[in-house]
């Protein structure tokens, strides 16, 4: 049976995107191994995407607009008053457009705000936080539901990849992973995957 697998190493430099007045909030990371079989559908990771308040009294919501470049609009999502949406339904490293719109009380329209694009990942960046003692807690977002494996080595010289464990996101698709780093090597390396 064939797999589709996408791995990230924690070489990770964070930021965010941002045009005008939308932006995405995530992550970047480097040295990304992706590897897509045709015909397979992989969703990506939760992606937030946030704007700035309109100033004009007569704004009654935004509206989200997006979908995959070169198909046209495929999607608009009402959000009401709030100016911060996280979407679930993208599919992993599609080439996605986005822009925000206000609208009045008639439902009539504002020009839309700069466009963003973005190839949303299967698997965001993982963070770690040092716990009590020398546990090292592991978090990451992927699609809510997907089962997830994150593994460690010691070294890249050869990388020698063990199973840390596995986990599957939740409805908000973060997964959580701690390591008791047991014997307490000088260093350890994470990457996180879908097996």
């Amino acid at each position: 049976m064939q797999s589709c697998t996408c791995s990230k190493t924690v070489l990770v430099w964070h930021g965010s995107l941002s045009i005008r007045r939308i932006l995405l909030i995530g992550s970047l990371v480097l040295f990304t191994h992706f590897t897509r079989i045709e015909a397979a559908v992989l969703h990506a990771s939760p992606c937030t995407l946030a704007w700035d308040n309109s100033t004009d009294d007569a704004v009654a919501g935004y509206a989200l607009y997006y979908g995959i470049t070169g198909l046209g609009v495929t999607n608009r999502l009402d959000v009401g008053m709030t100016n911060r949406v996280t979407l679930y339904n993208l599919l992993a490293s599609s080439n996605y457009f986005f822009y925000a719109v206000t609208y009045n009380a008639a439902g009539t329209e504002s020009p839309p705000s700069g466009i963003i694009y973005y190839s949303p990942s299967a698997l965001s960046a993982l963070a770690m936080t040092k716990l009590a003692g020398a546990t090292v807690n592991l978090q990451f977002q992927a699609a809510p539901g997907s089962l997830c494996q994150v593994e460690y080595t010691l070294s890249f010289t050869p990388p020698q990849w063990h199973t840390l464990g596995t986990a599957t996101a939740d409805a908000n698709g973060n997964v959580m992973l701690s390591d008791p780093l047991s014997g307490n090597p000088p260093s350890r390396y994470y990457r996180a995957y879908l097996p």
